[in-house]
């Protein structure tokens, strides 16, 4: 998912017990090695009856550590502060009901435990266990005490199939959206993690709307809804009650987890869910590609292709500007952000963004060019952009992966 570096490499301190669920931690001990990551796995003693030492030593280009290797003999420095203090970043995957309960009563009894209650590093928890294991009482509120640790981002488990045949609860987080958190937290480097959004409640549009021409036909464009999906998974890891109104998504469906959802077709579909949810959110991004033409009268049929140039005349028509209908509900504690994607310089556009800003009666507004080589349409392209308040701030972004670029503008907007 992120472009490979040729400078130091970022190191992962991967922490492994034992769920079934281990099984999984290869592969992504394996995308991550492809992604320049420098990684360690360590393997709790019921993690080594699920997987092979030497598989993970091979998949990391490193040794893996074990549970007897705590108190060897040809350690210098005792093993669990070592590799605390190799780490720039950890995960644990998966978090099982023990090795929560070791880690929030400070039972430092075994190598895992001792290594999570001494780092102060940021780390990835991503919780595994049966649904009725998971919603035990006592695992509940150790797992409720852990979110008031200020390094820890959780990915709550996902519900499906699990190990034992039943469905629920339980599952461990996709990997794809493991290494999301950790892109989150790579860029993030300059400054220390912390949960700034928290008891905040953000509502985000993204993707494109559709309009129907007829049963064969529609209206659309090419935004595939990561921009705004990124910005939703930014919001939450840094603490945000976050809802996502979207399009079609043209991405992997796995990076959608943890945010609440609504998938939406068309412009009135788009602006009757941001009615119904607006007044409670403290801050509103506008990201949705809303198409901006409509057929006024659709066809349930397939119009014969020597009649459609008259069908469009007779009925095409603009789609209105839902920002600028939104805005006129806006409290006062409310913060809301218009995007703007443009062509040409932005020395030619500025003027145009200016006059945007106050027309549609949003705070901010962030353009971006998507005429230059390897910017603005599809998760893995790349974005820069300026963002605008109604005054004569303007803050330019540089180049950088479209994580890097939600989690800087998330920053300056809540500055």
């Amino acid at each position: 998912m992120k472009t490979k570096s040729t400078g130091s490499k970022i190191k992962v301190l991967l922490l492994i017990t034992g769920s079934i669920a281990a099984v999984r931690i290869p592969l992504l001990v394996s995308q991550l090695a492809k992604e320049n990551y420098e990684i360690r796995c360590v393997l709790s003693k019921n993690a080594e009856k699920l997987i092979k030492p030497l598989s993970l030593s091979i998949l990391s280009r490193n040794p893996c550590v074990v549970e007897n290797d705590q108190w060897s003999n040809s350690q210098s420095t005792p093993l669990h502060i070592e590799l605390s203090n190799w780490a720039d970043i950890l995960i644990i995957a998966p978090l099982t009901a023990t090795s929560l309960a070791k880690w929030v009563t400070g039972n430092a009894e075994g190598l895992i435990p001792s290594v999570l209650i001494a780092n102060i590093k940021p780390i990835i928890v991503a919780p595994a266990m049966n649904t009725q294991m998971w919603l035990n009482k006592a695992v509940q509120r150790n797992y409720e005490n852990l979110q008031n640790y200020k390094n820890v981002l959780s990915l709550h488990p996902s519900e499906g199939l699990l190990a034992c045949d039943a469905i629920g609860i339980g599952k461990i987080p996709p990997n794809d959206l493991i290494q999301l958190a950790l892109e989150f937290l790579t860029s993030n480097k300059q400054n220390p993690y912390r949960k700034d959004l928290l008891n905040k409640e953000i509502l985000i549009t993204g993707g494109c709307t559709s309009e129907k021409i007829d049963a064969a036909r529609q209206i659309t464009n090419k935004s595939s809804g990561a921009m705004g999906l990124l910005l939703s998974q930014v919001a939450r890891f840094r603490g945000a009650q976050v809802k996502y109104i979207h399009g079609p998504l043209k991405i992997d469906k796995n990076l959608t987890e943890g945010i609440k959802r609504y998938e939406i077709e068309t412009s009135v579909d788009l602006i009757k869910v941001i009615k119904n949810e607006i007044s409670n959110c403290d801050y509103f991004f506008m990201n949705a590609a809303v198409s901006d033409f409509k057929i006024s009268n659709t066809n349930s049929a397939k119009i014969p292709k020597n009649q459609i140039n008259d069908h469009l005349k007779k009925n095409f028509e603009l789609v209105p500007d839902i920002l600028k209908k939104i805005s006129e509900l806006k409290k006062n504690n409310q913060v809301f952000v218009g995007f703007c994607a443009f062509t040409g310089s932005i020395e030619e556009a500025r003027i145009s963004i200016k006059e945007k800003i106050l027309k549609k009666g949003c705070d901010y507004l962030f353009a971006n060019p998507i005429d230059l080589e390897d910017q603005g349409f599809g998760f893995l392209a790349q974005n820069e952009g300026w963002l605008f308040d109604k005054k004569n701030m303007e803050y330019h972004i540089s180049k950088t992966s479209k994580i890097d670029l939600a989690n800087k503008l998330i920053s300056q907007i809540i500055s």
